[in-house]
């Protein structure tokens, strides 16, 4: 049975990466004010890191453990690939409708209103990424290399590991090993492929032996203990942030682009900590405000579609409103009911077994 707890680790990587987008794309414009508080703002790590492991390991225990599974990747990398393409049009055509040209240069949508079909080419060739749409094309990327990692992993464990090391420490020599990304200022991708597949790979290694689960079975045999650690150890990579206490600002060892090592201790840290709040509020996990968490981590790809528009629109009514807290705080918001409803939506159709059309039809009826 899925334990309902990796799809609130899901979701919270998703209302983060939300929050998180919202606040940094209207920050680029006006100052926001102060920010709304999210659990990767005290520390290295982002939410970031959580989405990509996680991924890994839904594909890990989803996809490894069936037959065909070569098939299988491959249709849900296409399936990626069609759903980018819709959200890459969706986002053309708020170019046409917002003409500002400050919107169009903080989104890379400039380079799309200069040339469309050029644009369109680069982008189905991985040349061209508006704002935040990297991420699922890197989410591509990734379950089509899922493939012969995976014969590698049913081979020989340790070769895998050692695989996936070896490319992040080959990242780490050679940080501008990215793709091109032609709207940019660097021409490079956000993200350094080499160094998030190890991220990405573990997870993928995790969900084939269904690590988290059995790491949450220990827990819950010591919720204290594990919460008192992991909440101590959390509170002191904040110090050394804070602080620079390491002395690491600026450093590599933090870097975001390369995913530098620190980022990925605090991750296992923000992870954890996560893990043992779970195992202790256990009893308050069905609680409306918790479902609709773990309903957007079921439907991360819907959520994520739906946060990268909703964080277009709301950079849309910034720039043409005066910007003030309550705005920030109110599109913010805005977003995650989007994510929320939306998901809401998709997870309605799959248990009724409806396409969409029958579903409205239905609601014009009643």
């Amino acid at each position: 049975m899925r334990d309902n707890r990796i799809d609130l680790i899901r979701g919270f990587a998703m209302v983060t990466i939300c929050v998180n987008h919202v606040t940094w794309m209207l920050g680029k414009v006006e100052n926001v004010g102060q920010k709304i508080p999210t659990l990767t703002h005290y520390g290295y790590s982002s939410a970031a890191e959580i989405f990509f492991f996680m991924s890994g390991y839904m594909v890990g225990m989803v996809y490894l453990n069936k037959p065909d599974t070569r098939a299988k990747l491959l249709s849900r990398a296409f399936h990626l690939y069609k759903v980018n393409i819709s959200l890459f049009l969706l986002l053309a055509s708020l170019s046409f409708v917002v003409s500002n040209m400050l919107f169009l240069r903080l989104t890379d949508l400039d380079h799309l209103s200069n040339n469309s079909l050029l644009a369109l080419v680069q982008h189905l060739l991985f040349f061209y990424c508006p704002m935040f749409t990297d991420l699922l094309l890197t989410y591509v990327l990734f379950l089509t290399a899922s493939i012969p990692f995976t014969k590698l992993l049913q081979k020989s464990a340790m070769t895998f590991i050692l695989a996936i090391t070896g490319l992040y420490i080959f990242s780490q020599y050679f940080p501008m090993m990215k793709l091109t990304n032609v709207a940019t200022s660097d021409g490079k991708w956000s993200f350094n492929l080499f160094s998030y597949q190890f991220l990405f790979m573990l997870g993928l290694f995790a969900g084939d032996r269904k690590i988290i689960n059995r790491v949450f079975e220990r827990i819950d045999r010591n919720t204290v203990l594990w919460s008192a650690l992991s909440v101590v150890t959390l509170v002191g990579f904040y110090a050394i942030k804070r602080y620079d206490l390491l002395g690491l600002k600026g450093q590599w060892w933090i870097a975001k682009e390369t995913l530098g090592p620190v980022r990925i201790l605090h991750f296992f840290v923000v992870i954890t900590v996560l893990m043992s709040l779970l195992s202790v509020f256990k009893k308050v996990l069905n609680i409306w405000p918790i479902t609709v968490i773990a309903l957007i981590g079921r439907q991360s790809l819907t959520a994520f579609c739906v946060s990268v528009v909703s964080c277009y629109i709301a950079l849309a009514i910034w720039i043409s409103n005066s910007g003030s807290q309550v705005l920030y705080f109110t599109l913010a918001l805005l977003a995650v009911v989007a994510m929320a409803l939306c998901s809401y939506l998709v997870e309605f159709k799959k248990k009724s077994g409806r396409a969409w059309h029958s579903l409205f039809i239905r609601a014009k009826e009643a």
